[in-house]
């Protein structure tokens, strides 16, 4: 599994290893190319398949990574050298990410794949809106943002004292991959989650293929590239089978030829660290949490649908029959043009209610700190309920609707739009909806939801 950047809509949407090699949370080329990072970073074509009412390549000022940069620059904020590992400590730190969200991924579908190993994986620490990407032996550090307005927007930045922190703006070389749906006539850069193939005998895919990974992907058919820490016990019946932790098909043919997670199978569903794949001393923390790849899988899922509903109703309004201003109220929006809206919102509405996700076949326990901070991190009603609150014991969270709803990006959508949405959460609260979502989830749960709803988004107050 690997996280990368560009547009596909199916499950499990197969693409060539050759793509796979230069699309994830990458900026620059891989192997010698790297030594032009000096030449190369800041350096972005115009995104020609954009739609034109985004202005994909126009500014993109709605997201955490240009308002640091915009605090660097007027000297509010300073970020702290370390010898070990540069700016990146104090970077996390000004975008309140925490170290413990830190995921360790080994597949080499990375642009910076001459410095990714068994023994050196890439680290991703991510919040709610924003991605780093940290190598061993590269002195670039990559940057994902969400953007309220535009969607994921991509940055790089020298991690090297001598140079002051400037997190530039890249673009057409990223979505040269990262935005597959430009042949529909405008792209739609998006987060993606992949799994690699892994020299299991239960792994059937092709050497050359990877694996889009969601929410609604079975538990077996994840994370193969990608270490793994924490216990996920199914049901009693011993350890859940996935793909985390296995060497990659065709890696013993490689220098690194994935001996040490060969030599630790017996083991590696049981791991309360990685100590004994790789010097754990050259990361942040030791662990690969699992909770975090869950609550990973999750949040890109939906964010890719949030972003394509923002492109896709600018689209539907700048038809040739639509209506000659902006509506403001969702009634305002043409009948012909309110039914290719719905196609689009509909799939947004199930994923936030987690309507076609896998269970959770069990328990899972880590121990990184992850699972606590992240629930703490609100907002929480009167009652101190949250829709971050985890269950990790048969679901992901204890109430199905997404934490996602309090992003700036789900909010930033225009207010027709929201109108709609939240017309169809309320709908799937009390009962009424007609699809199949309300009847998965139990009344007391609805009524759950409710409340927190009421006590923490201001438009819904009023609505209880």
């Amino acid at each position: 599994m690997e996280l990368t950047y560009f547009g596909r809509s199916k499950l499990f949407m197969r693409f060539p290893k050759a793509m796979a090699a230069v699309c994830a949370l990458a900026i620059l080329p891989a192997a010698g190319a790297l030594a032009d990072t000096d030449r190369l970073v800041g350096q972005s074509t115009r995104y020609d398949q954009e739609y034109p009412q985004i202005d994909y390549s126009g500014p993109a000022r709605a997201n955490r990574v240009w308002r640091l940069q915009q605090k660097l620059d007027s000297g509010e904020v300073k970020l702290q050298w370390e010898p070990k590992w540069g700016y990146l400590r104090s970077l996390l730190r000004a975008l309140e990410i925490d170290p413990s969200s830190q995921t360790l991924v080994f597949s080499k579908t990375s642009l910076q794949t001459a410095h990714i190993s068994e023994r050196t994986p890439r680290a991703i620490y991510f919040n709610d809106d924003t991605y780093v990407g940290y190598v061993q032996d590269s002195d670039l550090i990559e940057f994902a943002a969400i953007d309220a307005k535009v969607g994921v927007v991509f940055f790089g930045m020298r991690n090297r004292q001598d140079q002051r922190p400037l997190m530039d703006r890249e673009g057409g070389r990223c979505l040269t991959c990262h935005d597959t749906y430009s042949m529909m006539g405008g792209g739609v850069p998006r987060v993606m989650v992949m799994s690699a193939p892994v020299d299991d005998a239960s792994d059937r895919r092709t050497y050359d293929s990877a694996s889009e990974v969601d929410d609604r992907t079975p538990i077996a058919e994840r994370w193969g590239g990608w270490y793994l820490s924490g216990w996920y016990f199914n049901g009693g019946k011993g350890t859940a089978a996935h793909f985390g932790n296995l060497p990659l098909r065709g890696s013993a043919s490689r220098a690194d030829d994935g001996a040490s997670l060969r030599s630790l199978l017996g083991t590696r569903d049981n791991r309360g660290n990685l100590a004994g794949y790789f010097d754990t001393s050259a990361y942040l923390t030791d662990k690969s949490d699992v909770v975090a790849l869950l609550v990973l899988e999750h949040q890109t899922f939906v964010q890719n649908l949030i972003t394509r509903v923002n492109y896709k109703l600018h689209m539907v309004l700048g038809g040739d029959d639509a209506p000659k201003s902006v509506p403001r109220t969702w009634a305002e929006v043409p009948q012909r043009q309110q039914a290719a809206m719905k196609q689009v919102m509909e799939p947004l509405v199930r994923a936030l209610f987690f309507a076609d996700a896998v269970p959770i076949e069990g328990t899972v326990q880590t121990s990184s700190g992850f699972t606590e901070r992240f629930a703490q991190a609100g907002p929480h009603d009167a009652e101190g309920r949250s829709l971050r609150d985890l269950q990790l014991d048969g679901r992901l969270f204890r109430n199905r609707l997404s934490y996602m709803v309090h992003s700036e990006s789900f909010n930033a959508l225009p207010g027709y739009a929201l109108e709609y949405l939240d017309g169809r959460i309320l709908e799937v609260l009390d009962g009424r909806d007609q699809t199949g979502i309300a009847a998965g989830l139990p009344a007391a749960e609805r009524e759950s939801i409710r409340g927190i709803l009421a006590g923490t988004v201001q438009r819904f107050a009023s609505r209880r």
